[in-house]
């Protein structure tokens, strides 16, 4: 099998990678700035301390177009106000804005490669913990900024959907993706 001239390759991110990231920008909004400050400093390193998978995804010439993580937590579900279970979460994901768009090929964007990603390693996470705990994981979850309509249109053709009347942060809206077993 030959590799596509736009496939992405994921490598594992390490505290030695943030060097890598000097001039990784994920454009100028506030809510762009605070996802690339996140995989440049040291909360990306506190959350992989509690668990939290990173990886950075990276084109055929070595370029890192962006990053994903997937993480487990407990809230309260169904939200608002349901009792505690866990989750997994997708803390942080940016594509450098060079990227934004890319490639022409629709199959092949990158913003859909990675999150493709996610959603396969959180799927890999939740029969994880099945087999651990006996109770798989049902939900993927992630916030997003409620300005940053580009992102939720996105979310959306993932297949994610708001949640709602819940507000996280202030102003993050919440999405959730069933990925536990197919309902009846």
């Amino acid at each position: 099998m030959t590799d596509h001239p736009y496939q992405l390759v994921a490598v594992e991110f390490t505290a030695a990678d943030q060097a890598r990231l000097a001039g990784f920008s994920c454009g100028n909004e506030a809510w762009s700035r605070h996802v690339a400050e996140w995989i440049r400093g040291s909360d990306v390193l506190d959350s992989m301390k509690r668990g939290t998978r990173v990886w950075l995804f990276e084109n055929t010439g070595g370029e890192i177009v962006g990053f994903g993580s997937v993480g487990r937590t407990r809230w309260r579900w169904p939200l608002p106000d349901g009792s505690y279970t866990s989750i997994l979460l997708v803390p942080m994901l940016g594509l450098d804005a060079r990227f934004r768009g890319q490639p022409p090929d629709a199959e092949w964007r990158f913003a859909r490669q990675i999150m493709s990603h996610l959603m396969s390693a959180a799927r890999e996470m939740s029969r994880d913990a099945a087999t651990q705990s006996g109770k798989a994981i049902d939900w993927l979850v992630l916030m997003v900024h409620r300005e940053n309509h580009r992102a939720i249109r996105f979310y959306e053709k993932c297949g994610f959907e708001l949640v709602t009347g819940v507000m996280r942060h202030g102003d993050h809206l919440v999405m959730k993706l069933w990925i536990g077993e197919p309902r009846d």
